[in-house]
């Protein structure tokens, strides 16, 4: 199996169409790839999370779909990194009405999995203010060409031995 994980360098100044643009341009360059991963909120700009409201979106939003695009282009599985999601009329449990969620992405540019962020990071800012926490576990076996078992976990999520 080749596994790309794709790093990312962005600035303030860059727009978000412009950014998915790049990133999507980023997964088609790793064709010949099973499987390619991309960073954590690369879209909402990282620890931006003053731009947060203003770029999150639904799963079926230009962010994924355009990584869904690339996806289907290469023929690979692709973890599309994690977007602030905004589902709309769900305000979840805490009121907040946004996740931190990452998404995997099929070789036919489905979606096969959505995860979203269960530890939230921030000690009381960020993330734990801004964002509701995920419930759900995410296991699954991936398709050809990646073909073995996942599990789905952002960041701060593998300090805990429950994931």
């Amino acid at each position: 199996m080749r596994i790309a994980v794709v790093q990312l360098a962005y600035g303030d100044g860059e727009s978000l169409a412009d950014r998915t643009a790049r990133v999507a341009d980023l997964v088609r360059a790793q064709r010949g790839h099973d499987l390619v991963v991309l960073p954590e909120l690369w879209s909402a700009g990282g620890f931006d999370y003053h731009a947060w409201p203003e770029r999150a979106q639904r799963l079926d939003g230009p962010v994924v779909t355009a990584v869904a695009e690339a996806a289907r282009d290469i023929g690979a599985v692709v973890h599309a990194g994690s977007v602030i999601e905004e589902p709309g009329d769900d305000p979840g449990p805490e009121g907040r009405g946004r996740w931190n969620t990452s998404v995997l992405l099929g070789p036919d540019g489905s979606r096969l999995a959505h995860y979203r962020k269960v530890h939230r990071f921030g000690f009381g800012v960020g993330e734990p203010r801004l964002l509701e926490a995920g419930q759900d576990l995410v296991v699954l076996d991936l398709p050809a060409p990646a073909g073995m078992r996942a599990g789905l976990s952002t960041c701060y999520d593998l300090r805990f031995p429950e994931l």
